[in-house]
């Protein structure tokens, strides 16, 4: 009887509810938990019962696995639940008077704010009541130029008035706040410089504290390698996964040139050092001597893990190699598919938060993918000989890998790259040579012996595999950019390629009826669910520091107005998203007295289509004389106002009043009292979000940008 590709991987009945439940409990939080423990039960009860009827025991057989499915996702609901109240302090911090926190990483940003990843690991009210602590912090510390800037291992001791961590209001707006409590974060804190002192140092012997040590040392020897920054740069990624001296031009050609995860230190790396130990180590294997090749390649491939800092994504990928070696020590036959769901599994119980990184789904999707569609995907591709067979494999690989993965790739990043699969296809086979040539130099650089050639040649390859991730980089056809996909978009395609493959596979009619059947379902409630882009409107979003950008948005043109006197790129960060989705771009920064397309600027007055707007930052709408009061449809307030409502009220007839978000918190208060009391719509951005009119097109006139 032939088996099928699951039969080997009985673990997979447990990781899949596991991993459902985990899910049901971010998207629907408690409610579904006495469900399905409900249901458990009772499907149990059942169970047990026909166990005692013959009559009933084949025919009821199906009882126990329903009942096992619906325990089983009550507990990785509950394990999710359960890490989520771990990270809530029984008492609120900021009642207490002071707070002392260890800084974990500290940034090494120049900008206004030092990013630190500390833990509150006290909380002192007096000298009668201080109570220990386990509380992740962001901390936010203004940097000055005379600032002291803290270092890991630091104690510093603040008055503690934490927030928790929160998104900006934009349109699609990146979800911060979930990114970070995924990592471990819920709270956040700004610390000006005369608001915190550090009281003390600790080096914690901690086994990652050792990694990151060693880590460091190994930057600094390739620091004084004779390497160009770009190629120093490849490979302090390639080697050790530090990636943070990246430029975002080595980032934006690597992921377009469908490389991005060359940099990224993954299951990729940790395979093509596998394979090199075991090549070196095959004497062993002539010898027998199996168990002991598995047990060197484990030790070095963790002691590769410790090389790196015990990176996250390295530490996943180690789990799952582990679980395959270990089967050879203890003698059981590799079961990859099998090994990949009892590393998943326990991972996720180890912490379920996990499920929602990027990274994981990346790692585990490419791994799965791989071992399903390797095998069919090669067997189409011609291998008649040695050549043609390593070819067809490699592509075999690459492709399975990227059918899994390139849906959460579009997701993510708004990118397909379309020449993956051949630029793939040219450097993954020289992958080995440089990570193999690195490590021989960073080994032997480390005991003090240099060999030029050597220098030389790796710094040559990094650098060749710069400039060719740059070289696909300049044709506009090697990726498609910009794509906007809904996560009910992204569920289709999963549900396509899985179960397109499941009825490829098994051969069922019924199967490709059902999969036809749900897809033609799908498109008809998107049809009716089904939102027009907006290409017509006025944006102004909540942005970092202290700046207001205007984003008129003219037919599908793009144009800033910046209020200050030069562009803000915060403002792009903030509105991408928004863009991508509206199909909106090709930026224009303009300046004051200026006519672009429906667009007419001569500050304090803006005519944009049909609507009519004033700009209120000083004091040039108290020269306007008129014997009627003038109609505005908008009127912005920032920082400079000095007036009151009522006295504009005497000249403007305004709809509605926007007050922008760098205005003094006080102002703000006071005009939005003022508005309320007068009953003029108010639209506070500091509060409501991202202020978005929907304006009225007319037809688009000459552009004549000053």
């Amino acid at each position: 009887m032939r088996r099928g590709l699951f039969d080997d991987a009985p673990f997979i009945r447990l990781a899949i509810p596991f991993a459902a439940g985990i899910a049901l409990q971010e998207i629907i939080p408690d409610i579904f938990l006495w469900v399905s423990f409900i249901i458990g039960i009772v499907f149990l009860i059942l169970h047990t019962y026909s166990l005692q009827h013959i009559e009933l025991r084949f025919r009821n057989r199906f009882f126990f696995s329903i009942a096992a499915c619906a325990l089983l996702i009550t507990a990785g609901g509950a394990t999710m639940r359960i890490c989520d109240r771990e990270k809530i302090p029984e008492e609120n911090p900021n009642s207490f008077r002071y707070a002392i926190a260890r800084i974990d990483v500290a940034d090494s940003d120049t900008s206004r704010n030092i990013g630190c990843q500390a833990t509150i690991i006290a909380l002192v009210q007096d000298s009668t009541k201080n109570i220990p602590a386990e509380i992740p912090t962001i901390l936010r510390i203004e940097n000055t130029p005379h600032t002291k800037k803290p270092e890991t291992g630091d104690l510093i001791l603040f008055t503690p008035r934490l927030a928790p961590i929160a998104n900006k209001q934009n349109p699609e707006a990146f979800d911060y706040a979930t990114l970070m409590r995924h990592r471990g974060y819920i709270y956040t804190q700004y610390l000006p410089i005369n608001k915190w002192t550090t009281i003390g140092h600790t080096d914690r012997p901690s086994l990652k504290a050792y990694a990151e040590s060693l880590r460091d040392h190994c930057l600094k020897i390739i620091d004084n390698g004779r390497f160009t920054p770009h190629a120093r740069s490849i490979l302090k990624a390639l080697l050790l996964g530090y990636t943070e001296d990246l430029d975002q031009e080595q980032r934006d050609s690597f992921s377009t040139a469908g490389l991005s995860h060359v940099l990224a230190v993954s299951g990729l790396h940790l395979g093509i050092i596998w394979a090199v130990i075991a090549a070196l180590l095959a004497p062993l294997t002539w010898l027998h001597l199996h168990r002991v090749r598995a047990a060197i390649i484990l030790v070095l491939l963790w002691g590769y893990a410790f090389l790196t800092g015990l990176s996250p994504s390295v530490i996943r990928a180690c789990i799952m190699v582990s679980v395959v070696l270990t089967g050879i020590l203890i003698g059981r036959r590799a079961r990859p598919m099998n090994s990949l769901f009892i590393a998943a599994f326990g991972m996720l119980l180890y912490n379920p938060h996990y499920l929602f990184q990027v990274s994981f789904q990346l790692s585990f999707l490419s791994v799965f993918t791989i071992l399903l569609f390797y095998k069919p995907i090669y067997n189409l591709l011609p291998h008649s000989n040695y050549i043609a067979e390593k070819a067809a494999s490699l592509l075999s690989v690459s492709a399975a890998a990227q059918i899994g993965t390139l849906p959460l790739v579009i997701y993510y990043f708004h990118e397909l790259p379309l020449l993956g699969l051949l630029t793939n296809l040219i450097i993954v086979p020289l992958l080995p040579i440089l990570l193999g040539g690195g490590f021989l130099w960073l080994l032997l650089s480390g005991i003090g012996i240099n060999i030029p050639v050597l220098t030389h040649i790796i710094n040559g390859m990094a650098d060749g595999l710069d400039q060719f991730s740059r070289l696909i980089e300049r044709y506009d056809w090697s990726s498609i950019q910009n794509i906007w996909v809904e996560p009910e978009s992204l569920i289709l395609w999963f549900i396509l390629i899985f179960g397109g493959a499941a009825v490829f596979l098994s051969h069922q009619v019924k199967g490709l009826i059902g999969l036809l059947s749900f897809v033609l379902f799908f498109l008809i409630i998107e049809t009716f669910d089904n939102h027009p882009p907006l290409h017509n409107a006025l944006v102004i979003y909540q942005e970092s520091g202290g700046t207001t950008t205007l984003n008129f948005i003219d037919n599908g043109m793009n144009t800033l107005f910046p209020l200050d006197t030069f562009p803000q790129r915060s403002t792009e960060r903030e509105a991408q998203r928004f863009w991508i989705k509206n199909g909106i771009d090709n930026i224009s920064f303009i300046s004051d007295s200026t006519t672009y397309g429906n667009l007419r600027i001569e500050l304090p007055y803006i005519a944009f289509q049909k609507e009519r707007i004033i700009v209120l930052g000083d004091d040039r709408w108290q020269e306007v004389t008129s014997h009627e009061r003038m109609s505005i449809d908008y009127a912005i307030v920032v920082p400079g106002f000095k007036g009151k409502i009522d006295d504009i009220r005497q000249i403007f007839d305004i709809r509605e009043i926007v007050l922008a978000h760098n205005l003094p918190y006080f102002q703000q208060k006071s005009l939005q009292e003022e508005c309320r009391r007068l009953r003029i719509s108010c639209h506070r951005i500091r509060t409501d979000g991202a202020f978005i009119a929907n304006t009225t097109p007319v037809k688009t006139q000459m552009k004549d940008a000053n």
